[in-house]
């Protein structure tokens, strides 16, 4: 194995540590130097005089090094490489500090993106995209105590993979106690009403008019299923969106029929 240069080792280290590349090559120059002024700094750094001043002080400000006054010139003198450590335990310091800030700030961050999340979108692909979705809706009407509206599926339910799907969410709905109301179609009567009429905290009605198939609505969401070949799910979190499809459905549900 081949190893890095030690100097670009040690370069490296000083800017994963926080120091700029000019002020890992300003300092670690002036270690080699000793005491010196500007131009051989300069000089061995490869940094221009107008920058080594402004990085000096800087590394000055970091307790690294010294300058004193001789014959009218000024001398930088590099302190010892121990004060590296003292460096890295001041900066400790400072971090344990802003992570204290951060943290009373993160419910803020929070609350805001959630705001953000009110606009989004997610889409669940084949029956284990169906169970996640399923499983998040079941955690949240289960802690809300909301009801679970929803409009009943086309023909699917004749599909005995979606049907047992159904038997095996609703017994799941009926272990968490959330009531749940339906609205379908008059067609799809005979056969609901024969698998799940009898089913408790289960209210389903029927109507002449046209239903949006397979929409779900819970809390600030949206679920519109589609189960003709492979079962695809689209979650649209919007509040505007949600509510609209809940004010359809509790117009509809006051003149559907049991």
């Amino acid at each position: 194995m081949k190893f890095p240069p030690k100097g670009d080792m040690e370069e490296k280290i000083f800017e994963e540590i926080g120091f700029t590349k000019g002020e890992t090559k300003v300092y670690l120059s002036l270690l080699k130097l000793g005491g010196s002024t500007v131009g051989p700094i300069s000089k061995k750094s490869g940094i221009t005089m107008s920058k080594v001043y402004p990085i000096l002080e800087k590394l000055s400000k970091k307790g690294l090094i010294t300058q004193v006054i001789k014959e009218k010139s000024r001398y930088f003198q590099s302190l010892n490489p121990k004060s590296i450590l003292n460096f890295i335990k001041e900066k400790k310091k400072k971090l344990n500090k802003e992570e204290e800030r951060i943290k009373k700030i993160i419910p803020s961050l929070i609350n805001q993106q959630k705001k953000e999340a009110e606009y989004s979108s997610r889409i669940y692909e084949g029956f284990n995209g169906m169970k996640t979705l399923y499983d998040e809706i079941i955690d949240y009407l289960s802690k809300s105590k909301e009801y679970f509206k929803g409009f009943t599926m086309g023909e699917d339910y004749n599909d005995e993979k979606i049907n047992l799907f159904f038997h095996n969410y609703d017994a799941k709905r009926r272990e968490r106690k959330i009531k749940t109301k339906l609205i379908g179609t008059k067609s799809q009567k005979k056969f609901l009403d024969k698998e799940y009429r009898k089913k408790p905290n289960l209210s389903i009605k029927y109507t002449k008019n046209k239903i949006p198939f397979g929409t779900i609505v819970f809390g600030d969401k949206l679920a519109i299923l589609n189960w003709s070949g492979k079962p695809v799910a689209f979650l649209i979190q919007s509040k505007q969106t949600a509510k609209s499809t809940e004010d359809l459905f509790d117009e509809l549900w006051k003149t559907a029929k049991p």
